[in-house]
């Protein structure tokens, strides 16, 4: 099993799958809806370069801002992070769980598919993210996570709580139990 993670850049963004591939939900809520029956977007052509032209500007302003999990040269796990006021849909969990802090990275996606899940490579890709904000000189990072549900975009708050997070605040939203989560990277 060879494992290797790659910061996102045009040839890695190639290889990202669905749904993550499409998926404008933290970058573009406005073209991203809710059909009822899961999540749908309006063009998947639309969607996937809205979702490229966010990558290429945030790499400009911020740097480093996704990552790919390949298991045997084949992608399986995908991350996303930024500074909140790079991701637009942040504001709805402001309003609706608590805001985030404004000195973090917030972690959007931290994503392994679901066949290749409990093997160790969600925390394989944490670490390279991790890492990665690290190096940026960002003081902490944050994320919100899904109390009652462990396969969604973000991963589970339990992953989280594991990996040295604290919890912030807890909120029902909707249907859904909701956390912020903080990991401290400097005093």
């Amino acid at each position: 099993m060879r494992v290797e993670v790659k910061n996102i850049d045009a040839q890695s963004f190639v290889d990202l799958f669905p749904p993550c591939n499409g998926c404008i939900y933290w970058e573009s809520p406005g073209l991203f809806r809710d059909g009822g029956h899961g999540r749908q977007w309006l063009s998947a052509k639309k969607a996937t370069e809205s979702k490229y032209d966010w990558f290429k500007k945030t790499l400009k302003t911020f740097g480093r801002c996704g990552a790919v999990l390949y298991l045997d040269g084949k992608a399986v796990g995908y991350s996303q992070y930024a500074p909140p006021s790079l991701l637009p849909n942040v504001m709805e969990y402001a309003q609706s769980v608590s805001p985030p802090s404004w000195d973090a990275v917030l972690i959007s996606c931290l994503y392994i598919r679901p066949e290749h899940q409990r093997r160790g490579l969600g925390k394989t890709l944490f670490q390279k993210v991790v890492g990665d904000i690290g190096e940026s000189g960002c003081r902490a990072i944050e994320t919100y996570a899904r109390d009652d549900l462990s396969d969604n975009c973000s991963g589970p708050t339990r992953f989280y709580l594991e990996n040295g997070f604290t919890l912030v605040t807890t909120k029902k939203w909707e249907r859904a139990v909701f956390s912020l989560l903080r990991l401290k990277l400097t005093e």
